[in-house]
C-alpha cells in the first residue's frame, strides 16, 4: 500500500482516501446492479427452458430482459427493472384462470377477463358472442386506424374461437434471481471500492 514519509503524507493519502471512496461509489453500485442483473436473467433462463423466450406471449413470443439506471453520486442508488413487466409478473406470481379470445386487443381482452370473473365464470357470460362484436368494432373498414384480426386461435391442430386458460403458478423467478445474486453483488461493490484505495495507496 505504500510508504508515507510523513504526517502530512499520511494525512493527504488519507484524504485522498475518503475521496476516492465517495468518487468510486457510482461505479461500485453499477458494478452490484450489474451482479443482480446477470442474476436473475441467470434464473429466468432456468425457469424459461434456457433461452429467456416465452413463446405464449403475444403473436410472436417475448424474450425476457432487465436493465438498471443508477442514480446520483455520493449516494447513488440503482433501480433494478423487469423488461416486458408483464412476462416477468407472470413468472414470479403466476397467472389466474382466464379466457383468451382471438381477434380481441389487450384492452378488449382485460375488459372480457374481468366481466367473466364478476360473473363467477359460470357461463353467464356469452363469450363467442362479446368476441365477434368485439372484432367487428375493431374491424371496421370506415376506419383507416382499424385492421382485420384473427377470428381464431390455433390451439394444437385446432382452431378455437377462444380458449379457457386454466392459469400458471408462479416461480418466484425475480425474487430468487435477486436472493441468490446478493453476496455477488456486495462482493462486487466492495471490489471496486478497494480498488479505488489501491490507487491512492499504492
Amino acid at each position: 500500500m505504500g510508504t508515507s514519509r510523513n504526517a502530512t503524507d499520511l494525512a493527504r493519502k488519507l484524504d485522498l482516501a475518503g475521496r476516492a471512496i465517495v468518487g468510486e461509489n457510482r461505479d461500485a453500485v453499477a458494478a452490484a446492479a450489474d451482479v443482480y442483473k446477470d442474476s436473475v436473467l441467470h434464473q429466468a433462463r432456468v425457469d424459461s427452458g434456457g433461452d429467456l423466450r416465452l413463446s405464449k406471449f403475444g403473436r410472436n413470443g417475448t424474450k425476457l430482459g432487465a436493465g438498471y439506471d443508477v442514480d446520483g453520486d455520493v449516494h447513488a442508488t440503482a433501480t433494478l427493472t423487469p423488461r416486458p413487466m408483464g412476462p416477468w409478473k407472470v413468472m414470479e406470481y403466476g397467472a389466474k384462470p382466464h379466457v383468451i379470445v382471438a381477434g380481441l386487443t389487450r384492452r378488449q381482452g382485460q375488459a372480457l377477463a374481468l366481466f367473466d370473473f364478476l360473473a363467477g365464470g359460470r357461463g353467464a357470460i356469452d363469450i363467442g358472442e362479446v368476441a365477434a362484436t368485439a372484432r367487428g368494432n375493431r374491424n371496421n373498414k370506415n376506419s383507416s386506424r382499424r385492421r382485420q384480426r384473427a377470428s381464431t386461435l390455433k390451439i394444437g391442430p385446432n382452431f378455437r374461437p377462444y380458449v379457457h386458460h386454466p392459469g400458471t403458478r408462479g416461480k418466484l423467478t425475480w425474487s430468487r434471481g435477486v436472493a441468490r445474486g446478493t453476496d455477488g453483488a456486495t462482493a462486487a461493490y466492495s471490489r471496486t471500492q478497494r480498488a479505488g484505495l489501491v490507487k491512492v495507496f499504492k
